[in-house]
This record gives structure tokens, sequence and C-alpha cells, in this order.
């Protein structure tokens, strides 16, 4: 019998609520903008329910180490719209 393996778990960057990883959506901020991250290394999570909450923008401004929120909003919109 295979061994059976434990789905990981990843923390929402807003909620800080711990969920399994295939449901979260994970970003990357390179050179201050968004992107949808599939590789290694250093990105984060988003759940579905902080995506439209009103501390998101300033969560993102944090986790992209800059100021400008309503760009982060509407790349999250564009990637969110990509993503679905």
């Amino acid at each position: 019998m295979a061994p059976k393996y434990k789905e990981p778990i990843r923390m929402c960057v807003i909620c800080r609520r711990r969920t399994p990883q295939s449901v979260l959506l994970r970003l990357q901020c390179k050179n201050r903008s968004l992107s949808v991250y599939g590789g290694n290394g250093r990105s984060f999570y988003l759940c579905d329910n902080c995506i439209e909450t009103k501390n998101t923008a300033r969560s993102l401004a944090r986790q992209c180490k800059t100021n400008a929120t309503q760009t982060l909003l509407q790349q999250l919109k564009e990637i969110i719209i990509d993503v679905r």
C-alpha cells in the first residue's frame, strides 16, 4: 500500500488563517508588481475570502515594499480574471 502524504498547509498573509495550499492563490512581487508564481522561491499566499477585503491593499503593499496600493489592487484584479 502506498504511503499517504498530507497536503501542504500554507498561511494567508492577510487573515493569517492556515489552509491547504491547493485552495490558496500564490503570488510573487517582482520589480514592485504582482504576478502568479508557480516556481521555487519567495512568494506569498492569499485566500479567496481575503481578496475582496479592505485590508488587502495595505497587506499587498507591505509584501511588495511599495506604497502604490491602487496599482497593486488593479494587478490583483487582472490576475484573478486570468486565473479563473
